[in-house]
């Protein structure tokens, strides 16, 4: 009883999770995230919070003080059905007095009790093609770390040697069943209920740009740019001539999230000055493309904006101070020339009348 009281937080949290939303698309990767904040003190909880996201867009939250799953996106209610629903809200009240009950043994520790501590589980689970690929949970206490598992691992790492009396709890048989069971049925099987039912926005053909500088080292920098596209999932990679290979050093931005809910993938490539970088081509696949697109790397390279705008300021550096100079030259020569009449008038002057 102690271990399910202690940590019957987490299997909350683990059906909080499955209500993310899933859609088929090409690849049908999605990545979803969630996040629920216990603040409390030894004596009390104060506050209790979670949020979710689904390929970085919200899609729902939960608040202590209204006790009411909020839907970012109204159809997912729908999808999820009343009876599902009602068991995630009630699994959800009744958390709030274990979470407390949490909160207050951990914080034991504190010669403070009337201190406020927050605790944190993070869980990060990837689904492609409706098979659980990646599934990491976080236990974090007051802003660090203390625990992390990896589900392909199964073995819980302890990150704050404070916190190991607790690990053989997390490792025990009943936590060890309850986390297996909880991320297959509400992580997978829950979500299969909703896939295809609806998507969270419109989807969005990448715009893509390609371009090449030559660095201040000399070499040559191929940039391949997609933006503004939904779903999450794409790929790019780099082409000679129609083959792939290994020519240079390739980095990659990550895909990363717009405002609107659309995403961002930048891919560069770096060559050896002798490369001219002709033959170039950088392909992108994406749902929302019938065919892998290709796109030439511009022949000619450019300038690196910074070098440019670099070499305008000082133009008009040198401008600035050829003027200054020329300026100087000729105040120096008219007043030269001034004192020089003065004391030599080119007229005589007018002979004075006689008396």
């Amino acid at each position: 009883m102690e271990y399910h009281r202690r940590w019957s937080l987490s299997s909350a949290w683990l059906l909080f999770l499955g209500v993310f939303v899933f859609r088929q698309t090409w690849a049908v990767h999605h990545r979803h995230m969630g996040q629920l904040t216990g603040v409390g003190t030894a004596h009390s909880l104060l506050e209790l919070s979670g949020i979710s996201f689904l390929d970085d867009v919200e899609v729902l939250s939960y608040n202590k003080a209204h006790k009411q799953i909020v839907f970012k996106i109204p159809w997912i209610s729908k999808a999820l059905g009343v009876k599902y629903l009602t068991e995630l809200h009630d699994l959800l009240v009744k958390q709030e007095q274990d979470l407390r009950w949490t909160i207050e043994i951990v914080a034991r520790n504190d010669t403070n009790h009337n201190r406020n501590h927050t605790a944190q589980l993070l869980a990060e689970c990837e689904i492609d093609n409706d098979i659980l690929v990646k599934s990491h949970i976080h236990l974090i206490w007051d802003g660090e770390e203390c625990f992390r598992i990896d589900e392909e691992d199964g073995h819980w790492e302890n990150v704050n040697p404070e916190f190991k009396q607790y690990q053989h709890i997390l490792g025990s048989p009943l936590w060890t069943t309850l986390r297996k069971q909880y991320m297959k049925i509400y992580c997978v099987d829950g979500i299969r209920k909703i896939i295809g039912h609806s998507s969270i926005r419109d989807n969005v053909v990448p715009e893509v740009a390609v371009s090449q500088h030559v660095s201040p080292e000399g070499s040559i920098i191929l940039s391949c740019i997609a933006s503004g596209f939904y779903p999450r999932s794409i790929l790019m990679h780099w082409e000679r001539n129609g083959k792939l290979g290994i020519w240079g050093n390739e980095s990659s931005s990550g895909t990363l999230p717009n405002m609107d809910s659309t995403f961002y993938l930048k891919v560069t490539l770096e060559l050896p000055p002798e490369d001219s970088g002709a033959g170039y081509t950088c392909v992108v696949e994406h749902s929302e493309l019938k065919s892998p697109a290709i796109y030439s790397v511009p022949r000619k390279p450019t300038m690196n904006k910074s070098w440019i705008l670099a070499l305008g300021i000082t133009l008009a550096v040198i401008l600035l101070l050829s003027c200054a100079g020329a300026f100087i030259i000729w105040k120096k020569k008219t007043g030269s020339t001034g004192q020089l009449e003065r004391a030599f008038p080119s007229t005589p002057p007018a002979p004075s009348s006689l008396p």
